[in-house]
């Protein structure tokens, strides 16, 4: 399951095109000072100093990031259950969905509440038009930068650039988790961890075989030989869709494999062979589901914020609605001249977002048949709610009366011996 979220009482520009690949550099502020320093220029840095600027921050802002432009690299979905200042851009809303396991689909929806798909290129084209009609923030592309160690005593943090040194009265590290790195190897030894990788293909067929009013979020009917595996399907129209092959396992299959699958799905699926559809775009990523705490904190004045702050859901890898949440809580905090926000919501959630965890890594094979039941016997507007982190106890109530019991019983009796292990050992 993947990424976010709708539009509250703000000002979104409907600028588009020149703004996604560059932005006028206006002159550093004061050599290389500047009030805030954002690393990363992706949905999580965009948004933040998108709401730095809402929330009337006037103080220098600095964007940097090593990539070179936006290219059309991914799309985030989410539900729209709530404003956000992206949600009207979405390219489509689905007011029904399907899950497929066992031989047997649950299909359901709302009218309220779609399920919206945003592409990368339309966020960018957005917040980057909104941000350079600011002359106080600066847009630096190209440039792959670090936090840089505090040796001269200065009380301000420092980053570090190819080019040269800045230093900043806060720095936003909003980059993402990269395999390999200190915090990411770290919250992989310490927590319930499943890897959520995938490929995905816009295509246009020659013909039309997509249902363009529902989409498929989870189609576990595929061979589950190599892991726990689903495919994700967003029909744009009846010639267009974006098909996806999701695995949540470590299993050892390349790109090119995940890419050969997807191309069998449609095959199998749709009737779609070689030589019938035209492959627009191909987005590929990998999202660590995972209950490790990540610090809000880093190094004294740096704030973690997006994935490597813990904004992705654990048991869905859902990140966009959360990302949208917490930037705007704490670029009102910023600007009010607060620190980062505590994380919100209740105990509950983390408890049964491990607990899904533990499920996917110990005992993937029961989780088709989980997931079927959830959506065949949860309410629909409890399921979204759930999804999207805003369930009742009530809502939760219906949701673990609709799944297996034996499982989950003894998932929870372990995961309370590993955190008294946990204490006694601290």
């Amino acid at each position: 399951m993947r990424a976010g979220d709708r539009a509250k009482d703000v000002a979104v520009p409907e600028e588009s095109g020149p703004h996604r690949m560059e932005m006028p550099d206006p002159p550093d502020p004061d050599g290389s000072n500047y009030d805030y320093i954002i690393l990363g220029a992706g949905c999580a840095g965009l948004t933040l100093c998108y709401q730095l600027l809402r929330h009337g921050v006037t103080g220098s802002i600095l964007i940097l990031d090593r990539k070179t432009g936006f290219p059309d690299d991914r799309t985030w979905c989410f539900w729209d259950v709530e404003p956000t200042p992206f949600s009207h851009l979405a390219d489509k809303r689905w007011h029904s969905w399907e899950v497929r396991a066992e031989g047997r689909r649950a299909v359901t929806g709302s009218g309220d509440h779609p399920y919206l798909c945003l592409s990368g290129a339309d966020f960018y084209d957005a917040a980057v038009a909104y941000i350079s009609r600011h002359p106080n923030v600066r847009l630096g592309l190209g440039k792959e930068a670090e936090v840089a160690a505090d040796a001269d005593g200065l009380r301000s943090p420092r980053v570090r650039t190819a080019g040269g040194g800045y230093e900043a009265g806060v720095v936003l590290d909003c980059r993402s988790l990269s395999p390999g790195s200190p915090v990411f190897e770290k919250a992989h030894k310490e927590s319930h961890w499943v890897p959520q990788r995938f490929v995905g293909l816009r295509v246009r067929t020659d013909r039309p075989v997509f249902d363009a009013s529902r989409c498929t979020l989870m189609d576990f009917c595929v061979s589950q030989e190599r892991g726990l595996r689903f495919a994700y399907v967003l029909p744009f129209s009846e010639e267009e869709a974006l098909v996806e092959n999701v695995y949540l396992s470590s299993a050892e299959v390349s790109q090119d494999e995940m890419r050969s699958e997807a191309l069998e799905y449609l095959a199998e699926e749709y009737g779609v062979g070689a030589g019938e559809y035209q492959t627009l775009k191909e987005e590929s990523g990998y999202i660590p589901m995972t209950d490790y705490r990540f610090p809000r904190r880093g190094e004294p004045g740096v704030y973690n914020v997006g994935m490597a702050g813990g904004e992705t859901r654990p048991s869905t890898g859902y990140t966009f609605l959360r990302i949208q949440r917490y930037c705007e809580r704490l670029a009102r905090s910023l600007a009010r001249g607060g620190g980062p926000p505590e994380r919100g919501g209740p105990r509950r959630h983390e408890v049964l977002d491990g607990l899904f965890l533990k499920l996917m890594r110990e005992r993937p094979e029961l989780c088709p048949e989980l997931y079927l039941r959830m959506f065949e016997g949860v309410p629909p507007e409890a399921m979204v709610r759930f999804l999207t982190e805003r369930s009742s106890p009530l809502d939760e109530a219906r949701l673990i009366r609709a799944l297996p019991k034996r499982p989950f019983v003894g998932l929870a009796g372990r995961a309370s011996l590993e955190g008294l292990s946990r204490r006694l050992r601290g």
